[in-house]
């Protein structure tokens, strides 16, 4: 069919013709919009590395109160520890290193020898607290020479991470005029629920406090 328009002759399309031409050029415009988003999606894959999901990272799971005194003490110049232990040879089981094993989360182990050979125990955080204030509130500075290590008896707290024996304070070796029974007041004034020291059997060269 022709049709006029000033004087010139053009050919009508076809309504099919035209419907087609509409729906490429939709299919078109639709295909460029999805190139251009997943361009932007490669640049920036989101939290996750390389387009996967972001991993959700557990926490990390708070320090126990203990551990948070061991360092405490750790960091307290005022209190030292034994380098050797009275009978048998074992750096594992060694005051101070009882302390970095529990400031880094795990337990304190006993000496290979008397009655809980090589096992793991937990510190009590009552026994650190007071061996702290001992020094920061009463203002001693002392020797530790056991705390889970060593030999003890059976029934021991020390083998429950309750107890712990002092050889050296302010200086001076206990029994030899050091100033064992106001640092036994002082252990007795922190809560402790036995304290033993010179007089007391088998404690003349050291002082005992457990709690």
């Amino acid at each position: 069919m022709l049709t006029s328009s000033c004087g010139q002759f053009h050919h009508a399309e076809e309504p099919e013709a035209v419907r087609m031409k509409i729906s490429a050029a939709v299919a078109a415009t639709a295909a460029a919009v999805t190139l251009t988003a997943g361009t932007a999606a490669a640049a920036d894959p989101g939290p996750g590395r390389h387009g996967t999901p972001a991993k959700h990272q557990t926490p990390p799971k708070p320090a126990s109160e203990s551990a948070r005194l061991a360092r405490a003490i750790l960091n307290n110049k005022g209190i030292t520890y034994a380098g050797a232990h009275l009978k048998g040879s074992d750096k594992a089981s060694l005051p101070r290193q009882n302390l970095v094993d529990t400031a880094n989360g795990g337990m304190a182990r006993t000496s290979p020898w008397g009655h809980r050979q090589g096992a793991r125990v937990a510190l009590d955080k009552r026994m650190p607290n007071g061996v702290l204030k001992l020094n920061t509130q009463y203002h001693f500075k002392f020797e530790v020479s056991e705390f889970v290590g060593g030999s003890h008896s059976s029934r021991s707290m020390h083998y429950q991470g309750r107890a712990v024996d002092v050889t050296w304070i302010n200086g001076r070796h206990v029994g030899k005029r050091s100033a064992h029974r106001v640092f036994m007041n002082a252990c007795r004034k922190l809560g402790a629920s036995l304290v033993l020291g010179p007089g007391d059997k088998d404690h003349d060269t050291h002082v005992h406090c457990q709690w």
